[in-house]
């Protein structure tokens, strides 16, 4: 299946400045779905996720079908998506996680490569 470029550029308005930026999740340009998801959920009650007010059950639906659009993408199990705050945060987690398993003269290795909160 060939991408459309055309069609996908077209999706980003900041693009229509002419030049693209690509400087991380920070600085990366919206897509004009993702502009219009944003507004709706800021429209609506919103809060914390939870199952007791309108606000709670909007967040968690979010967070639900977002999980399963993301796992459709891959190909995965939806409760196998996890969002955090931000990538070293769920770095941090994860080894934290993993570390619960390691014992004396365990080793690990990481590389430059890697996340910077390794």
């Amino acid at each position: 299946m060939a991408l459309d470029v055309d069609a996908i550029r077209a999706r980003i308005p900041a693009l229509k400045s002419g030049s693209a930026r690509f400087d991380a999740p920070g600085g990366t340009q919206t897509p004009q779905p993702v502009i219009d998801a944003v507004a709706e959920a800021l429209s609506r009650p919103l809060a914390n996720r939870g199952r007791t007010t309108e606000g709670e059950r909007n967040a968690d639906g979010i967070v639900t079908r977002a999980r399963g659009a993301l796992a459709d993408l891959l190909g995965a199990d939806p409760r196998g998506v996890v969002f955090g705050r931000s990538a070293t945060q769920l770095t941090y987690d994860l080894s934290r996680t993993l570390a619960r398993t390691w014992g004396p003269g365990d080793e690990v290795v990481v590389t430059r490569l890697d996340h910077d909160s390794n």
